[in-house]
């Protein structure tokens, strides 16, 4: 892919699906602060309401990509980091469209980022609470590749060196991509695609850094049906089996094997005393076919 020679030095990428009014309230949000160097690209991932027409009104000045199809977070994402990568910007930032940046998230990101830096993070805190942080990341179990949650950030103020970073709010610089690849598309359409991408560049010893003193806060997705639903626990069940089997040693699979399916029935005495029957039933069906279902073919 050719790359073309520009003045942009950050290209900041939302992904929009059937969602135009969180997209604009994202995109209000960030407008204020963003520099002339700075750009916005949506990519509508085949949306089937009117956002596209809804979002061009209201942003003439933005461009959008137009997915025919809905290619999940990992695919339209790819979109927009080989867009950034063909207009030649060092750095792309990919947010979701649930999001709500504070008025100095920006400013205070770049001017904390380490230089050292492969992909950093604002503090993504609960849009229903400003000063909770819902995501932190953690640290990658090198045994059981699972994530070691970290304890109460006491520092707001200084940069946190992770191995994990929930894809919320990705600032990446492009030579990463171009070095490791994009996101893995076989966790369609959404789920265990960060971890994976964390884990490629922990194994390649890049640098992680979670900024909380660079507020950003989310609403909960519903694209899936919210938290437990029965989509929601069927796809993480499914892709957690496709995680481990593409990048787990022989000698660990029995080992993670028990351990995720000890976790198997911890779900299912959660589900069922909250009477979510459905949701217990997708989420078997989602850990046999991620365990011993057909391993979709991975291009990274």
């Amino acid at each position: 892919m050719n790359e073309k020679q520009t003045d942009t030095d950050l290209i900041i990428v939302i992904l929009n699906w059937n969602s135009p009014e969180d997209t604009k309230e994202c995109i209000e949000s960030l407008l204020p602060q963003i520099r002339e160097s700075q750009k916005i690209i949506i990519v509508d991932n085949g949306s089937s309401d009117n956002s596209v027409e809804i979002l061009n009104k209201t942003f003439p000045e933005i461009e959008i990509l137009r997915n025919s199809r809905n290619l999940g977070f990992q695919g339209g994402m790819n979109v927009g980091i080989q867009e950034a990568i063909k207009q030649g910007a060092p750095s792309v930032m990919l947010l979701n469209c649930d999001t709500i940046a504070s008025p100095l998230m920006m400013r205070t990101l770049l001017n904390s980022s380490p230089k050292d830096a492969a992909i950093v993070s604002p503090g993504i805190y609960f849009a229903s609470n400003h000063n909770v942080l819902c995501s932190t990341g953690g640290t990658i179990n090198p045994v059981f590749l699972d994530i070691i949650r970290r304890k109460k950030i006491t520092d707001f103020n200084s940069p946190l060196q992770l191995e994990f970073l929930p894809s919320h709010a990705w600032l990446v610089k492009i030579e990463v991509f171009k070095k490791e690849g994009l996101l893995d598309e076989i966790f369609f359409p959404l789920y265990y695609d960060d971890l994976d991408f964390c884990l490629r560049l922990k194994r390649k010893g890049y640098k992680l850094y979670l900024i909380p003193a660079a507020k950003i806060y989310h609403n909960v997705s519903m694209s899936v049906g919210g938290k437990n639903s029965p989509r929601e626990r069927y796809l993480m069940a499914r892709n957690s089996g496709y995680y481990f089997r593409k990048h787990m040693h022989l000698w660990q699979a029995p080992i993670i094997f028990i351990f995720r399916l000890g976790s198997g029935f911890l779900w299912t005495f959660r589900l069922f005393f909250s009477n979510n029957l459905d949701a217990i039933k997708t989420y078997w069906t989602g850990f046999f076919k991620g365990w011993f279902g057909k391993m979709p073919k991975s291009p990274v």
